[in-house]
């Protein structure tokens, strides 16, 4: 990761919380894909101008372009850089790790024998039933 974007994702403090905003507005493009920058204040509840700042930070910093809106030459529409998506990633699997680290040993195996065993019981094929001896 290049030092512009290490240091704009500390600034951002989205390392040390997750949800923060810039966390979910990375989410929200991800998952819904490009979109204006009202719209994205409405879903996540924020302020336009939180908004606004925020993607003029990240697009500085790499993670979202701002380009106009084709439909009018006023409006902008936001969408994760690849930058973005490398940093989302990262975070993910930071999480990941260190939720594992408090998963207490043997669960994991107990999960994945239940797994197995779902996996197993294949309920779309039907035995059929011995006549019961009355």
């Amino acid at each position: 990761m290049t030092a512009a974007l290490l240091r704009l994702w500390e600034n951002l403090e989205i390392r040390h919380d997750p949800v923060s905003l810039a966390y979910r507005v990375l989410t929200l493009l991800e998952r819904f894909g490009p979109m204006p920058p009202g719209r994205a204040a409405r879903l996540l509840s924020v302020s336009d101008t939180s908004i606004s700042r925020l993607a003029a930070q990240m697009t500085q910093g790499g993670l979202m372009t701002s380009t106009a809106a084709s439909s009018d030459g006023r409006g902008r529409v936001l969408a994760m850089a690849p930058a973005g998506h490398l940093l989302l990633g990262e975070l993910r699997a930071e999480r990941l790790e260190t939720l594992m680290r408090h998963v207490p040993p043997g669960v994991l195996d107990v999960w994945a024998a239940k797994d197995a065993l779902a996996a197993s019981d294949d309920t779309s094929v039907r035995r059929p039933r011995k006549p019961r001896k009355d």
